[in-house]
């Protein structure tokens, strides 16, 4: 068994990798688009046909540069990944080998010197590993499309003048920084890379620790199954975690352990980004106490708006680096670097706000606040000392 403790900061490796990766691809569409528009108003202002072939063969370097970054960042992140399946399963293992040892069952064999638990975890590595590759391998063509799509756009708008040359290329920029990056489903649904990320490891580990101990049990003839229990869990979760399920129904008084817990599917235990666990019980002995449903989903609301304000607040961090950037490739004096300068500094002052507002909202709700879940590729000291005196500069022009 897993604690849902463990479960939720064993992806951060993972995630802070992902994190890095969509800074850097986000800096690559952005140096493109300023190399592309940086070479003045007259270079805008020729055939359709020759800006099409120009924006083409850019976004041809483009590709190549994010994939070269793709194929940097794919077996950093496969090791990640790898440590983090290698260092649960041995921990999800050694918890049940203490509830074997303590009803006297001899469990000498050691995880990796078990060829059947080898290949578990192998094929579900493999899978996970796979997941991340397909969804982290379209993020080549998504930069490109993205890229001919907001150039074209602003030539298009520059041209018709519909805006001037320097608030088209500005608008587009801002569209790039602000979407960001994200991952797209068949079903439709997008997920940023972190999100996407962070859901395949921790249900790949998840879904790899439960079938190497229900294999266990198998080899035990063992029946019952604790299922683990947190307050703040997701409330279709509530009602079967924490409690004492028979697997094959030869302990009397216990409900069916698949069909009370929804095992095996998305939305039940061990599914889609799921923190609960499972491991072997003894009868008469369950060591959660209890919880208060209605504080429960209280608890489960309140962690919800937290993490909904630490992914905003690194939106902002990652918004305000590629600003800084752009801002450091403009002449002064130039209207670009003028709309440039405003829209950083009001993003800052917003960054300023968002970190007050989620230390209140952590202190009233009775929280922790988490600065590893606010962490940020590239964020460093320099990056928020000039934040913090931009936010100061904009606070004090609109007092």
């Amino acid at each position: 068994m897993l604690t849902p403790g463990y479960l939720y900061r064993i992806t951060e490796a993972c995630e802070n990798t992902a994190s890095q990766l969509e800074t850097h691809i986000i800096s690559l569409i952005v140096e493109r688009m300023l190399a592309r528009f940086g070479r003045g108003e007259e270079d805008i202002v020729t055939a359709t046909d020759v800006w099409n072939a120009k924006v083409l063969q850019d976004a041809g370097i483009l590709l190549e540069d994010v994939a070269k970054e793709i194929a940097k960042y794919v077996p950093v992140q496969e090791q990640k990944i790898y440590d983090a399946f290698d260092e649960a399963i041995e921990k999800s293992y050694q918890y049940d080998s203490a509830i074997y040892q303590a009803a006297g069952i001899a469990t000498d064999t050691p995880l990796k010197e078990s060829p059947e638990f080898i290949r578990i975890i192998e094929r579900n590595f493999e899978k996970t590993r796979g997941e991340m590759v397909n969804f982290t391998g379209t993020l080549a063509t998504r930069t490109q499309d993205v890229f001919i799509q907001e150039v074209s756009n602003a030539y298009l708008y520059a041209m018709t003048g519909a805006e001037s040359y320097t608030s088209a290329f500005r608008k587009a920029v801002d569209k790039v920084i602000s979407q960001g990056l994200r991952v797209y489903y068949p079903s439709g649904h997008s997920d940023t890379v972190e999100t996407a990320t962070l859901r395949a490891v921790r249900t790949g580990i998840s879904q790899t620790a439960a079938e190497v101990t229900l294999k266990r049990m198998d080899e035990m003839d063992w029946d019952l199954v604790l299922v683990s229990q947190h307050s703040g869990a997701r409330p279709s979760h509530f009602e079967w975690q924490g409690k004492m399920y028979s697997r094959y129904g030869r302990t009397k008084g216990y409900p069916d352990f698949i069909t009370s817990t929804g095992y095996g599917t998305v939305t039940g235990l061990c599914g889609a980004n799921c923190r609960h666990s499972f491991g072997p019980a003894n009868e008469g002995y369950n060591p959660y106490e209890k919880l208060d449903k209605k504080k429960s989903d209280e608890l489960y609301e309140k962690q919800q708006m937290q993490r909904s304000m630490e992914r905003a607040i690194r939106k902002t961090k990652g918004q305000l680096q590629e600003y800084r950037k752009a801002l450091d490739s403009c002449e002064d004096g130039t209207k670009l670097k003028e709309g440039f300068q405003k829209k950083y500094d009001r993003l800052a002052a917003k960054l300023s706000d968002q970190n007050r507002k989620y230390i209140e909202f952590c202190d009233k709700s009775g929280l922790r606040t988490e600065q590893n879940r606010l962490y940020k590729a590239g964020w460093n000291r320099s990056q928020a000392a000039k934040a913090s005196a931009a936010a100061r500069r904009y606070k004090a022009s609109h007092e």
